[in-house]
């Protein structure tokens, strides 16, 4: 073992120089020399080289930048005195007792070493020429010191967890994490990152207590004020409630916030009741009960505001619904709104309504009696009930029925006109309608509203028969439904509100906080959620919906079926529904289709008549899409050359869609395939309420079609005054044998002729079927099971008033 010494002997003659430096090259190791050389034999090629080009050679100054201590092999640093030469050495780590350098070691005593340079050989150095000795932890120590003062915590934080991990125990490595903590969190509350501040400082409280317990408690206290003052500011009470519960069920009355801030809550709810109070005498029971709901919210353990809502319900009878589309137009059958069925089976009764599907097609209800169909299914006997109230007489309904079927009439109905020939009316009581021919639904035709008279079109006209409720308030947000003093007496709901919501998280966060008191419109995953919750009932609607995109612009190229089945070829439509539109894979939360027409639950499935299971959704293939769009424009590029014509342009198309998430998500994502195949297009969302408006100009529509009797509802798809009316001579020769077919076989044969002409001619591009879903609190009585629409049984729908055990408080 050798001697490492690095005293200096001073300056002396070059003699001496030399012969020092002859004496430190032998204490080197041979392979070091050997290195030495070999450097120095590179540096001079490369200086002489350059001279020998006679270009003016500048050395350029290279910067060698160590990586980060932590990163480095671990070394203990040692440096000498001034006498013996002042030098810095890195060692390997040295063998110290639990790391600690001693105190007091004999000058005369040698320290055994090994050089990180040289590690083959070991050498010794007296303690007396030792200036001090830096163990490597204690350096990474003193860096994270240094890296906190300059506000560097990234740093501070990397080495903190460094040592923790490899020196758990080292001296003084606790008061760095807790100092460390209380600084961070100080810089964090500057820059305004209160959660962050907040978990900094309830993890130094914790793991110790008795550091500088007041500043502390003061600090915690300070930025959990702060926080809960932010959420109310932006009207997140729900997270303000859990903190506060979090802080008191850990440090009670210690914290002096939790005190005040129980304070502050309670005066809040008090000042909701004394304004739900004010409201109940004014006789504003909507408002009282928003303000009651509001209370109940801020402290939901409260008495008081359980005991307001039970008087609210017991004076007025309300349900709050929350809606994904607003309603805009009432129309208790329309095909293709959804929220104008839902809005108008309220307001008004159709004269026939769809209850529920049977064998051969739908169940009606007629809204004045019974009816029958004769064997032969030429006639249509209508039996009037006297015992119903109604502006409607036998005499009143003959006109009616035929005032439909008349050409110049502004009521006129072309499918109804198809099969009408005549009306008469036997007694006061029953009306006679006489077929052209047999059909075997009739009455399916007759989903009519009948307006009392003439009235402002920008209002909703009154009926001759009139829905369980009338419209009484409506603005951007909320449409309130009053019930007529006719159907008070029954015990239903005094008053029914509609509140429309953008966000389905928020409209399913006021459902679990109370503000509704149920939802019209689920996706699966909350629908599942929600299931859980004993406070609510999830159930899924009886019949789906079936979405498609309807062509409505003269574009040549949106009249190309070429075009438009590579629009279909272009989607990927299977991963759209269960991923991104759905996030599931159940075939009962939604699946393809191939037509227009409900798939059911397989071919037993009494909804299922008209599908035709031969004809399959077409597959994804974005390769043949681009074919089919080179053929498209090869097709209208020769016929436009036949009628001495321009080529036509292919333009951005535009797609219109409802305003509903659900809808925008599924053509934002269709947009989005179709640019992979070389279409362009925009989304063009409605306004509220509306799903085909004649009146903007764009080249698809997205519509969400309650096609619950295909064999009449494609008549008003397809049909001369169909949403999607087809010129095409093969679509409107299987429509009149449609309207031919005498019996329900004839009527399957033809359907699923119509499905095959549909697939290859492509009137519609149709999408998925989708089951929707909706959620109730469990004190909303009466809509059981699996309705139609959601005010299909709104008559027997009562406020339950236990609602302290009903809501589980």
């Amino acid at each position: 073992m050798q001697e490492l010494n690095y005293r200096s002997r001073g300056r002396g003659t070059g003699g001496d120089s030399r012969n020092r430096s002859q004496a430190i090259w032998r204490q080197w190791p041979r392979s070091a020399r050997l290195q030495w050389l070999c450097a120095m034999c590179v540096a001079w090629a490369v200086v002489w080289g350059a001279a020998g080009q006679g270009s003016c050679f500048a050395q350029e100054e290279i910067e060698v930048v160590e990586p980060p201590l932590i990163d480095q092999q671990p070394f203990d640093l040692i440096t000498l005195k001034p006498a013996a030469g002042g030098d810095s050495v890195k060692v390997l780590t040295l063998p110290f007792p639990g790391r600690v350098v001693p105190s007091n070691p004999k000058e005369t005593e040698k320290l055994p070493v090994v050089l990180v340079r040289f590690q083959e050989r070991k050498y010794e150095v007296l303690w007396r020429d030792i200036e001090r000795v830096e163990l490597y932890e204690q350096r990474i120590y003193q860096q994270a010191l240094d890296a906190m003062e300059n506000k560097d915590f990234i740093g501070a934080f990397q080495n903190l967890s460094f040592l923790m991990k490899n020196y758990p125990g080292m001296r003084q490595l606790e008061s760095l994490r807790q100092e460390f903590l209380f600084r961070s969190a100080v810089e964090l509350y500057t820059s305004g990152a209160l959660p962050q501040t907040l978990s900094a400082l309830e993890e130094l409280k914790e793991t110790a207590p008795g550091y500088r317990a007041a500043a502390v408690n003061g600090a915690l206290s300070r930025v959990a004020d702060s926080m809960m003052g932010e959420y109310l500011k932006n009207g997140d009470l729900s997270s303000a409630k859990k903190i506060l519960k979090r802080l008191n069920d850990q440090y009670g009355a210690s914290l002096p916030v939790v005190k005040q801030w129980q304070a502050k809550l309670e005066a809040m709810a008090q000042a909701k009741r004394r304004e739900a109070v004010a409201l109940m005498e004014a006789q504003d029971y909507r408002a009282a009960r928003k303000a009651a709901v509001d209370m109940l919210s801020i402290l939901p353990d409260l008495k008081e505001a359980q005991d307001l809502i039970n008087e609210i319900n017991r004076i007025h009878p309300m349900v709050r619904v929350g809606v994904m589309q607003r309603s805009r137009e009432l129309d208790p059958a329309s095909l293709v709104n959804w929220p104008a069925r839902r809005a108008g089976s309220l307001v008004y009764q159709s004269l026939f309504d769809f209850v529920e599907s049977g064998p051969e097609g739908g169940k009606y209800r007629f809204a004045l009696g019974t009816y029958a169909l004769s064997d032969d299914r030429q006639q249509l006997i209508l039996s009037l009930d006297p015992s119903l109230e109604s502006n409607i007489n036998a005499y009143d309904l003959a006109q009616i029925l035929l005032e439909r079927a008349e050409l110049d009439s502004d009521d006129y109905d072309a499918s109804w006109a198809a099969i009408f020939r005549s009306v008469s009316v036997p007694s006061s009581q029953q009306v006679l309608v006489q077929l052209k021919r047999p059909n075997v639904l009739p009455h399916a035709l007759l989903q009519w509203t009948i307006p009392a008279g003439e009235g402002d079109a920008s209002e909703p006209q009154e009926s001759k028969l009139p829905g369980e409720y009338r419209i009484a308030t409506q603005d951007e947000t909320e449409t309130s439904f009053k019930i007529r003093p006719a159907a008070a007496q029954r015990g239903a709901p005094v008053e029914i509100v509609e509140v429309f919501y953008t966000d389905p998280k928020l409209a399913v966060n006021d459902l679990l906080r109370g503000e509704i008191d149920l939802l019209d419109q689920l996706y699966p995953a909350d629908a599942k959620r929600l299931a859980a919750d004993p406070r609510l009932r999830v159930a899924a609607y009886s019949l789906p919906t079936t979405h498609m995109l309807i062509p409505v612009s003269d574009d040549p190229y949106v009249q190309n079926t070429k075009f438009r089945r590579a629009l279909l070829y272009a989607t990927n439509r299977e991963a759209m529904l269960t991923g991104e539109l759905l996030n599931s894979q159940d075939w009962d939360d939604g699946r393809l289709v191939s037509g227009p027409f409900p798939l059911g639950n397989g071919e037993s499935d009494p909804l299922a008549y008209a599908y035709n299971p031969e004809v399959k959704p077409i597959e994804y293939s974005p390769q043949l899409a681009k074919l089919l769009v080179v053929m498209a424009e090869k097709e209208l590029d020769k016929a436009a050359e036949k009628q001495h014509k321009p080529t036509p342009e292919r333009k951005q198309l535009v797609i219109a869609c409802p305003d509903f998430e659900f809808a925008r998500v599924a053509v934002q994502g269709m947009i989005q395939q179709w640019q992979n195949v070389g279409i362009a297009a925009e989304m063009l969302v409605l306004p509220p309420g509306e799903s085909v408006d004649e009146s903007i100009e764009c080249d698809f529509v997205y519509v969400i079609t309650t096609m619950w009797e295909p064999a009449t509802d494609i008549e008003r798809l397809l049909g001369g005054d169909g949403i999607a009316t087809s010129d095409n001579p093969f679509i409107v020769q299987a429509l009149e044998q449609l309207r031919a077919a005498r019996n329900w076989r004839e009527v399957r044969d033809a359907m699923q002729n119509l499905h095959q002409l549909i697939d290859y001619h492509l009137p519609v591009l149709p999408l998925w079927q989708v089951t929707d879903r909706f959620a109730v609190s469990r004190y909303v009585e009466g809509l059981e099971g699996r309705p139609v629409s959601l005010y299909q049984d709104v008559d027997a729908w009562r406020v339950n008033l236990g609602i302290e055990k009903t809501l589980g408080r």
